[in-house]
């Protein structure tokens, strides 16, 4: 709790409910509040907190701090961080070839997996809105590319960008993920 208290520092619960609740939900403003919803009050605690005022003639805002977080760019860079560990961890380094390196690969996947799933949780909790980036050229590909987080305080934001690059790390040597690897030297090419 404390951790949380920390990072709301500016914010309080009653300001982050308003926000939660009266955000733009749609168009080029998405995750931003009307400045005609909120009071001269909450309008300097939220730039306190990071927030932007930004005073359009039609449609004056408060523009949350916001990241977008490129989850294929992130799986590269858990994969070549393992990898790069690997190769210095293993006598005969990586890649290997054939079923060793297949399954290695799938290893991978899967601790980014669980990586991914710890990263969004987190990335969801310090936020209160998030949406897919929108390409035309290629919407499936959209699914699982980039996503755009708003924030309520940039001192989460600037946590929430820490943990993800964190996150990209190779495990931890006591990691389970390791002995896994280790066993690949008993499988066949």
């Amino acid at each position: 709790m404390a951790f949380e208290q920390h990072l709301d520092a500016g914010l309080d619960e009653a300001l982050r409910a308003r926000v939660a609740n009266d955000f733009i939900r749609e168009g080029r403003l998405f995750g931003a509040v009307a400045q005609t919803s909120l009071t001269a009050d909450e309008i300097v605690a939220l730039q306190r907190a990071g927030w932007s005022k930004r005073d359009y003639h039609d449609a004056p805002v408060m523009e949350a701090p916001q990241s977008t977080i490129d989850w294929q760019q992130l799986r590269r860079r858990h994969r070549d961080s393992t990898l790069h560990v690997i190769s210095h961890r293993l006598d005969q380094g990586a890649p290997w070839v054939g079923a060793r390196q297949e399954i290695l690969e799938e290893l991978m996947a899967s601790q980014w997996e669980e990586q991914e799933d710890e990263l969004r949780t987190l990335l969801h909790a310090f936020a209160f809105a998030s949406m897919w980036s929108q390409t035309d050229d290629a919407p499936s590909a959209r699914i699982e590319s980039s996503e755009t987080f708003f924030f309520y305080t940039e001192r989460m934001r600037t946590t929430a960008l820490k943990a993800s690059q964190y996150a990209t790390n190779a495990p931890k040597n006591d990691h389970a993920f390791w002995e896994m690897v280790s066993s690949l030297n008993d499988v066949p090419e």
